[in-house]
């Protein structure tokens, strides 16, 4: 069940990322940057929010579909408690997963209206890829402003 290490993994430079960002004046966090989501706040909540979505909704069968306005989040604090509220309902899910969980096949609906099937685990390597994806875009940012990034690799990481 490895891919449970790479969630933990992930949540360790989540936290990282994000208390790097609480040393930087509010402005340069909402300063829009041209990437992904604009700012390195947006391209943050996205990830927390395609956390939640993906394995708090989608993988449990819950067809509601949450949405947050980047807007709402209008103070470091307020982003911190929402990534925490999201982490611990995520890790009460992952507390309980089995093989058998990790093997279980769904049905993913795609943006475009389409159906694909994905085990459980397929679609935890998936969100992990994705933010790994999108810790690239606060690495190159993060370099832009001359910032060193928080970033550990995996084997640092599982060294440590």
């Amino acid at each position: 069940m490895k891919v449970i290490e790479l969630l933990a993994y992930s949540q360790f430079l989540r936290h990282s990322y994000l208390d790097t960002f609480g040393k930087l004046p509010w402005e340069e966090f909402v300063k829009d940057r041209q990437a992904s989501f604009g700012s390195l706040r947006n391209i943050f909540l996205h990830c927390i929010f395609v956390f939640d979505l993906w394995i708090n909704h989608l993988i449990r069968g819950d067809d509601h579909v949450p949405r947050i306005n980047f807007e709402d989040f209008d103070s470091m604090d307020k982003v911190r408690e929402y990534m925490e509220r999201v982490e611990s309902d995520v890790s009460h899910y992952l507390s309980t997963v089995t093989p058998e969980e990790l093997s279980r096949v769904f049905d993913r609906k795609q943006k475009s209206g389409s159906v694909i099937q994905m085990t459980v685990e397929d679609m935890l390597i998936d969100f992990f890829q994705e933010e790994t994806h999108h810790r690239g875009e606060f690495i190159a940012i993060l370099w832009q402003m001359g910032i060193k990034p928080p970033h550990m690799g995996w084997g640092k990481y599982m060294n440590r």
